[in-house]
């Protein structure tokens, strides 16, 4: 089934979210809500950084990384 065309997602939640510390990075699944999706759009996502980054700074790169790979051209 073909998703309806999108310009942007309406809500973003952190799914899954582990520190991977052997290859220092995080990795997780960003879930997309939008009108017309029966189910949420996931993308995984892997983002390099130390355990010490602020909420703020991960959520921000998380969310990025997977609209870069997964939603950019929706």
């Amino acid at each position: 089934m073909e998703a309806p065309p999108m310009h942007h997602a309406t809500a973003t939640r952190i799914a899954r979210l582990i520190y991977n510390a052997a290859h220092r990075r995080f990795e997780a699944v960003v879930e997309f809500f939008t009108p017309g999706l029966v189910e949420p759009l996931r993308v995984p996502v892997r983002v390099d950084a130390a355990p010490g980054i602020s909420h703020r700074q991960l959520t921000r790169a998380l969310t990025r990384e997977a609209q870069r790979r997964g939603i950019g051209g929706l």
